[in-house]
């Protein structure tokens, strides 16, 4: 199977960071630190940057979940033989998240579009 294109939400102010370096995986949540097994764990931060197949899924799996508000970048990106590429399993018939578990060099982005939610 081969997945086409592949879409991700950043907030703005990581704008700056992603046009130099990319998507980058282990970044902290937008609202902050999120706690794992409560504060004895630490901080979770994903090992993986979170994609889905079309802007509406990942709005929805992304921001629309933290009801995150601010402007927002879309972003595109074609998978590659190289990237370490894990697809959640799930019910049914619809891929809902992929994560690739490697940084997306800016080089391979495409800006797509932009919301702002207040």
């Amino acid at each position: 199977m081969t997945l086409g294109p592949l879409y991700h939400w950043s907030p703005r102010d990581r704008l700056k960071s992603i046009t130099r370096q990319g998507l980058m995986p282990g970044k902290r949540n937008i609202s902050g630190a999120t706690l794992h097994g409560g504060d004895i764990e630490g901080e979770f931060l994903q090992p993986g940057v979170c994609f889905s197949l079309d802007p509406v899924t990942a709005w929805a799996y992304s921001h629309g979940v933290w009801k995150s508000v601010g402007a927002f970048d879309l972003w595109q990106v074609w998978l590659e033989p190289a990237d370490e590429v894990h697809v959640l399993p799930m019910w049914g018939n619809r891929i809902v998240e992929v994560r690739v578990h490697n940084r997306i060099p800016k080089r391979r982005l495409h800006h797509v579009g932009e919301r702002t939610v207040a």
